[in-house]
């Protein structure tokens, strides 16, 4: 039970300096879930926007209706 001491107590600065850090571990979260969000949802989306016209002429011209489509 003797070998249990508490903690000594911190310095303004050592918690100062431990928020810093702490801060930019949230930022650097923070930036790798914005590049997670817009791999998954921006760039299927413009993918989608440049892709489905020409789904849809084909499809068009398959069924008859490619004058309509285009």
């Amino acid at each position: 039970m003797d070998n249990l001491n508490p903690p000594a107590p911190k310095s303004q600065d050592q918690i100062l300096q431990e928020i810093l850090e702490n801060t930019h571990k949230t930022k650097r979260y923070m930036q790798w879930q914005l590049y997670i969000t817009v791999a998954l949802v921006v760039i299927p989306l413009i993918a989608m926007i440049a892709i489905l016209p020409m789904v849809l002429s084909s499809l068009g011209s398959v069924y008859g209706t490619g004058g309509l489509l285009q």
